[in-house]
């Protein structure tokens, strides 16, 4: 067992020992395919660029956060007005030829949106992913090409799946919200760009869900910035050790968290299409008792599962395997209702 799981997990664990693992790699592998600098994409790329800074590798490598998300890269792609103000935007950091692009990845879907934006407007850029994890889609669909890309914590392009199969599970699958969560930026997700008086370039952002309407910081929010400045304040480069272990107290906290961290990080709020959920909130299991489908949509809904559990059932037991057993319930219901969608002429996401 490493060393990082004998003791109760700190907060400054949380994201520290990960994120000074994730860049020391991130480094190394830039360094080694000659890139000519690096862009963080996303809201969690502020974060990143800090930590990227505070570790001392600005001096060796630049580094930049390229303020985007699919939406705008979808406009980018779509709209002339958008597609000029963001080629101004993107050619404004001076890079050319090999650029990572790097982020908590998945995947790589913004990737190719900028892969193909870059070929339509004739950019000498050609992108290397570098990420915290790729899942299946990154390997691209049968008779494509997989992405140019790795990922440090799991990497379906190295080790893809069987023939026709799917990912049941992977690292942060029953907890994903929770971890994307923690490295977010308190500001909304980048709607569009606006090409300003001067020539400057900005992006323009959408609603924070970690704000009220007066712009005032939820004490979520509060709690976030609170883990992310202990996270740079312990951060170090050159810590031995391995993706598993620097993943381990996330791990924890994500796959067996205490009915009091269940209670407090599940209040962390997400948006859903405009709506404005929160990470792990179930009913009483007195509720689902008569209601055996509504819970099956409430987790499926649940961007942090196993925090749902917790909160539902108590207990200090571990619940996966109950996640993974209403998991498999929740396909076969998926599956049953595509199929009647299918005959009905229409088609359930």
């Amino acid at each position: 067992m490493c060393r990082l799981r004998e003791r109760a997990v700190r907060e400054e664990d949380l994201l520290g020992p990960l994120t000074g693992a994730y860049l020391r790699w991130l480094f190394g592998e830039s360094l080694s395919c000659h890139a000519s600098g690096i862009l963080f994409l996303s809201r969690e790329g502020g974060f990143f660029l800090k930590a990227w800074e505070k570790l001392g590798f600005q001096a060796c490598l630049k580094a930049f956060h390229l303020e985007c998300s699919r939406e705008s890269l979808g406009r980018a792609l779509e709209e002339e007005d958008q597609g000029e103000a963001f080629f101004r935007y993107l050619k404004g950091f001076g890079l050319q030829g090999r650029v990572v692009l790097a982020d908590l990845g998945w995947g790589g879907t913004m990737q190719r949106m900028l892969t193909d934006f870059a070929a339509a407007r004739g950019m000498d850029l050609s992108f290397l992913g570098l990420y915290m994890g790729l899942s299946e889609s990154a390997a691209g669909q049968e008779g494509s090409p997989p992405l140019p890309a790795r990922g440090f914590l799991f990497d379906a392009i190295k080790a893809p799946p069987c023939p026709g199969s799917r990912h049941l599970y992977t690292p942060e699958a029953p907890f994903i919200g929770l971890f994307e969560s923690l490295f977010l930026e308190m500001k909304g997700s980048v709607a569009g760009y606006r090409i300003l008086a001067g020539g400057e370039v900005l992006p323009e952002r959408g609603v924070c869900e970690f704000r009220t309407g007066e712009g005032a910081l939820l004490p979520e929010g509060e709690m976030i910035l609170s883990l992310q400045e202990k996270a740079l304040e312990n951060l170090k480069g050159d810590m031995d050790l391995t993706p598993g272990e620097a993943f381990a107290p996330l791990l924890r906290l994500g796959m067996e968290p205490t009915t009091e961290e269940a209670r407090r990080f599940g209040r962390i709020p997400f948006l859903d299409q405009g709506r404005v959920l929160v990470l792990a909130r179930p009913r009483s299991p007195l509720f689902y008792l008569v209601r055996p489908i509504r819970l099956l949509k409430d987790f499926r809904e649940s961007r942090w599962k196993m925090g749902f559990l917790r909160l539902l059932l108590g207990g200090s037991r571990s619940w996966k395997g109950l996640y993974d057993l209403c998991r498999g319930f929740y396909r076969i219901f998926q599956r049953k209702e595509k199929s009647v969608n299918r005959e009905k002429g229409t088609y359930a996401s």
